[in-house]
């Protein structure tokens, strides 16, 4: 029998390949379902009951900055709730601007929609090399998970994908120091080729780690080629947990994923 890789997984598409799950079926225990600028609500709860229909567990992005009112929110939730949705990935949303009253994640969780909700785990964005669209990045994170735990809602965080490992396992120890308990599931970003990673490095706020390779005399290439991106995940400390983010495509990430229950620990 071979070796199952040491590491728990989960991975998130547009809703318009939600159909295609099935070629991560045993490789991950989580498909988060990513909420588009501009795209309709009802794109996202289909992708999210083709999920369901397939035996996954979804889990849906919500946008603060997708909905044009209180009420869509709320109905959002229900239906959601109603698919059997138990947890949440709250974002602020990468539109410019708003479509109604919600501009951030807190917004979304001091809403009336939100005191009535029945999802029992809200998960957190975590940005390890900070966040361009907000220079207090951290203070923000603990003021949501301050909000949760007063709540008694269960909560988790998913971090910004990097190309580095070192400051995003030093953003693991400082929460784990701070007394955070929870699950802190790391962004890792999928195999694909050098051209299609910088081109979401530049879209996504990874300056930092792109600046610590030059820094370092690092090789991008070797670093970020399609067969390596095992590199980071065995270099990074403090948690088991990872979330994959499929730039080269679902069916390149999951022959890696497949890959990674026999491969050795990489070294460099």
């Amino acid at each position: 029998m071979p070796n199952r890789s040491p590491y728990r997984w989960s991975l998130e598409v547009v809703p318009t390949h939600a159909h295609r799950a099935t070629l991560v079926r045993g490789l991950v225990e989580e498909i988060f379902v990513t909420m588009i600028p501009g795209s309709e609500i009802k794109t996202s709860l289909a992708a999210i009951a083709s999920l369901t229909d397939q035996g996954f567990i979804p889990v849906p992005h919500i946008a603060a900055r997708a909905f044009k009112s209180e009420a869509e929110l709320d109905g959002f939730l229900r239906k959601i709730e109603q698919l059997g949705v138990r947890k949440a990935l709250l974002l602020a949303g990468g539109a410019s601007q708003s479509a109604g009253p919600f501009a951030h994640t807190l917004d979304l969780l001091q809403s009336k929609a939100f005191a009535r909700t029945s999802l029992s785990v809200i998960g957190l964005a975590g940005h390890p090399e900070g966040n361009p669209d907000d220079p207090h990045s951290r203070q923000s994170l603990e003021k949501k998970v301050q909000f949760l735990r007063t709540a008694k809602l269960g909560l988790e965080i998913v971090t910004q994908w990097s190309f580095s490992p070192q400051p995003v396992s030093a953003f693991l120890m400082a929460l784990r120091t701070s007394g955070l308990t929870e699950t802190v599931a790391v962004g890792v970003a999928g195999p694909a080729s050098l051209k299609t990673l910088l081109k979401y490095a530049q879209t996504c706020g990874v300056k930092a780690s792109m600046d610590f390779m030059g820094k370092h005399g690092l090789s991008l290439s070797r670093l970020l080629m399609p067969n390596k991106p095992e590199l980071f995940v065995h270099a990074v400390e403090g948690t088991d947990r990872f979330h994959l983010y499929p730039f080269g495509g679902l069916e390149q990430s999951a022959a890696w994923l497949e890959s990674l229950k026999v491969m050795p620990v990489a070294q460099e």
